[in-house]
Parts: structure tokens; sequence; C-alpha cells
């Protein structure tokens, strides 16, 4: 009876003390589909590959927003030297390299697309934090843009 009982002490002892150390942790990641429509993503942040090159705010060379309507179109505007640019184009919501992002097609061809192709699209996805909005163009030597979301005016 002793020997059961010590049994049990022990197995459940070793059970309580058992290591999950390989099971992954589960991430968290935004499902775009269900966001809410109109959103607003605002660049506040720019880097190149140079170490220390982030340039933020007012310092940046322009100013440029994203505006994601319900309809899946979307409205890509710039502000530089005063002056106000805006190009419009359709999205759809992909899966890409294991992460959700927004695949841009703009109706024509323009000086405000960044990307990595002569195609008139740009794809965008959300850091591990599902709260900056980044631009793909950086792999292949553009700029790193960030983008946070804002309130719509």
């Amino acid at each position: 009876m002793m020997k059961s009982f010590l049994l049990l002490v022990i197995s459940i002892f070793l059970f309580s003390c058992s290591n999950n150390d390989n099971e992954k942790p589960e991430i968290k990641t935004l499902d775009l589909s269900v966001m809410e429509y109109p959103q607003k993503w605002q660049l506040f942040k720019m880097s190149s590959s140079m170490p220390g090159s982030e340039i933020t705010g007012e310092d940046m060379e322009y100013q440029e927003y994203y505006l994601f309507k319900k309809n899946n179109t979307f409205i890509k505007t710039r502000i530089e030297d005063g002056i106000e640019i805006s190009f419009e184009g359709s999205f759809s919501i992909v899966n890409q390299n294991n992460e959700q992002g927004f695949l841009l097609e703009f109706n024509e061809e323009n000086r405000l697309i960044g990307n990595c192709s002569n195609k008139p699209e740009e794809y965008l996805y959300l850091d591990k934090d599902n709260e900056i909005l980044l631009n793909n163009w950086w792999a292949c030597d553009g700029p790193g843009l960030f983008y946070e979301q804002v309130a719509i005016d």
C-alpha cells in the first residue's frame, strides 16, 4: 500500500514538473479581412540600409498615407514640397511569406509606387506586433517605409 502511494506521489510530482519548452508559443495574427474600413495608414518613419539612417516626422523627404476603403479600393497620397498628388487602385488581402498583407494594384503607372518590380503594384504587411504596416520595397534596397494607423479626419 505504501509503495502504491509513493508511486502515485512521484508520478504526480513528475507530471506537474514536466517541461513544455518544446511547444511553440501561439502567434496571434491580425485578420485583415475582418478589420473595419475605411482605414488610414500614415507614414511616420523612413530608413535606408545605412545604420542610424532613420528619419521621422517633418524631417522626412515627404509625407504620405494610404486610405483603404470598404469596397477594396485605396488611395495613396503623397505631399512633397507643398504639392499633393494621389493615385488610386484596388487591394486584396493575401498571405505571403507566412504573413498577411495588402496587395495593392494601382490603376496606372505612377511615381508613388514603391516596389521591387516593374508592375504597378505594392505589397504592404504588418509587423510581428500587428501595429506597423511595412512596405516590402526594402527587400531590394529601397527605403524602409513605416506606417501607423491613424484616425480619419
